[in-house]
């Protein structure tokens, strides 16, 4: 009779602490995230369920799910790594696909702020070593993210919907968002706080 591999014990332990989804994003404006909606809910009806549906628009920088007495250590962190940053005019510009086709989204600008910002943020998660093993997520590239990840099908019938629309938008960086949400497809968003930027100019 085959042997059943051992369970390594952090591992067991790890699978059984309760942990929330945490995000730190830029937000959009307010007609830019009515408009994402709107869009998901048209999509959702031609091609079904998609992971991101529940998840209030934004930009994500980074995200993370921890246990939450990780949570005020996060929060403290991402206070340091705003801290002197000086925030900047954000652009709304096309709507554009991934690579893989999996994502559908807006494409924002400019990137370099948002990338310098976005590294700053994770040297300072990360310092944690807890933190740094449960593990820090960031994009790819910064985006508002449409919908996704989805199915080779689902992605053809969503483009085919969205590759001849147009969006376009822009706002003053002056702030980000920390929020929380419970590890479930249909979680809603709970804002944790709002971590102010320098003056722009």
């Amino acid at each position: 009779m085959a042997r059943k591999a051992a369970v390594d014990a952090l591992t067991l332990f790890d699978s059984l602490v309760y942990t929330c989804q945490y995000r730190v994003s830029i937000d959009v404006p307010s007609d830019a995230l009515a408009w994402v909606m709107q869009t998901r809910h048209a999509l959702r009806d031609r091609i079904g369920r998609f992971e991101c549906f529940y998840r209030l628009p934004g930009i994500t920088l980074i995200e993370s799910e921890l246990p939450p007495e990780y949570e005020s250590t996060l929060s403290d962190s991402i206070v340091r790594g705003a801290s002197g940053q000086r925030g900047f005019r954000l652009k709304l510009d096309g709507i554009r696909h991934s690579d893989d086709r999996k994502r559908i989204y807006v494409g924002v600008e400019p990137v370099g702020p948002i990338s310098a910002l976005q590294q700053r943020l994770l040297d300072h998660v990360r310092a944690n070593k807890r933190i740094k093993k449960l593990g820090v997520d960031v994009p790819m590239q910064p985006m508002l993210l449409i919908a996704g990840p989805l199915k080779a099908a689902q992605f053809e019938q969503a483009w085919a919907m969205l590759e001849n629309e147009h969006y376009r938008g822009e706002r003053a960086v002056t702030d980000l968002t920390l929020m929380r949400r419970e590890v479930a497809d249909d979680s809603l968003d709970e804002h944790l706080k709002s971590v102010k930027l320098e003056p722009a100019f």
